[in-house]
């Protein structure tokens, strides 16, 4: 004869059977959702058609990088490192000039001085009023010459401005170098992102997508070189030989297409991944302004302070630095941007 009890129990194993299924479709879905969104291309990267000199691209990233290092710590934590900084910005404004390019400022005073966004645009013929915007910050922390943090990005930077000169895009495409990323400013009304970004939304201009370029010069083979967060140490390599592609929840639909581009351009390895705006890391660059103004945005990093122990210290030298692998970053960034700013794909 069946117990009374029975029923209760099928009911009872019935229930934890559904909440332990739900629990897997729920952690399925988060995986696909936040790490499966890297883009697929199966053709022949344009750093091998070579039409491309990568040892020029990597001689003048060289050059740039000297030159920056040089300047020493850029910010305004005092008198001589302001000059500096100035001194900074007057050299981005002529090294774009030089390229032939009209360059404007953004200019905002904090504390009685007066710090600058340095901007070029390429209008686009089929769609101007889509924006797609890459960018790189010129400051740096207090006692760091900032070659990795962020020469790097910087001397990327204008490797792109000089190919796109060859190049039409449909849509809008800017180009960056933004003052105040780095700390006491990071996260706050001072940063200049967010200045821009602020002004963007407040004339309503459609800006796409972001990319900002962040420290992307340090890779390294050995197991144990890259220490991430957990729980993303479960599902990225230990070896810090790859560069990485993060983003926000919003920004997802965007993934895809910028992984995708990138590897139309280098075979380069990459890891792409979306995460929640507070997961450690995330949001430590410029595309954080741009996610405080509904823009989505992208931080394009060899990972920082999460590989390499001299970020953001004095030891941040051009010497750490893999020319090699930033010059195939060039041509994949390039393709990237190219892929964004068309409208056929």
């Amino acid at each position: 004869m069946e117990s009374k009890k029975t029923p209760f129990v099928k009911k009872k194993a019935l229930t934890v059977l559904g909440v332990f299924i739900l629990l897997l479709v729920f952690l399925f879905f988060s995986y696909w959702y936040l790490i499966e969104c890297e883009g697929n291309w199966s053709g022949e990267p344009l750093e091998k058609n070579g039409k491309f000199n990568l040892t020029k691209i990597q001689g003048e990233l060289e050059s740039d990088l000297a030159f920056i290092q040089g300047l020493g710590p850029r910010n305004s934590m005092s008198d001589n490192n302001y000059v500096r900084l100035l001194k900074c910005e007057t050299w981005i404004e002529q090294r774009w000039k030089s390229q032939g390019y009209a360059v404007r400022r953004q200019t905002f005073s904090f504390d009685g001085r007066d710090y600058s966004n340095l901007e070029l645009e390429i209008r686009g013929r089929v769609s101007p009023s889509e924006i797609i915007v890459v960018s790189a910050q010129y400051d740096t922390l207090p006692d760091s010459p900032g070659a990795n943090n962020n020469g790097s990005g910087m001397a990327i930077l204008f490797q792109l401005s000089q190919l796109f000169k060859k190049h039409a895009p449909d849509r809008t495409l800017r180009l960056l170098n933004f003052v105040n990323e780095e700390d006491p400013f990071f996260g706050t009304e001072k940063m200049g992102s967010f200045q821009y970004a602020k002004r963007c939304r407040q004339q309503g201009e459609d800006i796409r997508v972001m990319l900002s370029l962040d420290a992307l010069g340090v890779y390294r083979d050995e197991p144990g070189s890259q220490r991430l967060p957990f729980p993303f140490s479960l599902f990225y390599p230990d070896r810090g030989n790859f560069l990485a592609f993060i983003g926000n929840l919003q920004s997802r639909k965007f993934m895809v297409e910028v992984s995708k581009g990138f590897k139309k351009g280098s075979s380069f390895p990459i890891k792409v991944g979306v995460g929640p705006e507070w997961a450690k890391g995330a949001a430590w660059s410029d595309h954080s302004s741009f996610w405080k103004f509904g823009y989505p945005g992208i931080m394009v990093t060899d990972t920082g302070g999460f590989r390499s122990p001299s970020h953001t210290t004095k030891e941040d030298t051009m010497e750490k630095l893999n020319f090699e692998a930033m010059s195939r970053i060039v041509l994949g960034m390039y393709t990237c941007a190219v892929d964004l700013t068309s409208l056929q794909k």
